[in-house]
């Protein structure tokens, strides 16, 4: 009787041996199942038109010019349209002069205003924070922008900005011949969503 007690404790052992064995090797120590109420999924394009034109780069013939006085203010307007298929958010990520002259260095102050171009010479606001820029990618946005930094626009939608440049410097060769390339961020945003 001793033996088969200990035949049948050893199979005992080697049966748990198994079970726990498979439970152990798969991880599996539960499982569960839900059903959700199907929701809806929004695609679409994002498209920024800077100027309204459809072109890629937009000249702004206003901020050009030649013998540009240090100091001197110009002013002109940018049309912004949404041409995707979905609501958009979006703002002036870096902005700054590019340098074409060989030998020179400049610094421009840039701000903007939503709306038309009020003239005078004060630092504008609304659009984006006025900021003295020395390269082509100077930020403009905070590294992580909060909703009021962001400005929306629905479907086929467009606003203006007015756009100021005033020179701040010029050192190395002289004259500077410069252009000022701007980079916005954009993201899209789902039925009902704000920035």
């Amino acid at each position: 009787m001793t033996q088969r007690r200990l035949l049948l404790g050893a199979l005992g052992v080697l049966v748990v041996s198994l079970i726990f064995g498979s439970v152990y090797t798969t991880g599996a120590l539960w499982a569960d199942e839900e059903t959700r109420n199907p929701g809806t999924i929004e695609t679409g394009t994002i498209g920024l038109d800077a100027h309204g034109d459809g072109a890629s780069s937009h000249t702004f013939p206003a901020l050009q010019g030649t013998n540009i006085a240090v100091g001197n203010v110009t002013q002109a307007p940018l049309k912004i349209k949404n041409t995707g298929s979905t609501r958009i958010k979006f703002l002036l990520a870096s902005a700054g002069p590019s340098i074409t002259s060989s030998g020179s260095a400049v610094t421009v102050r840039l701000s903007g205003s939503v709306g038309g171009c009020p003239g005078g010479t004060g630092d504008l606001s609304g659009a984006f924070p006025a900021t003295d820029t020395t390269g082509p990618h100077t930020a403009i946005a905070p590294t992580s922008p909060s909703s009021s930094d962001w400005k929306v626009l629905d479907v086929g939608a467009e606003t203006t900005w007015c756009v100021q440049a005033q020179l701040k410097s010029v050192t190395g060769t002289q004259p500077a011949q410069y252009q000022i390339n701007f980079d916005f961020s954009v993201g899209q945003l789902r039925p009902g969503q704000n920035p």
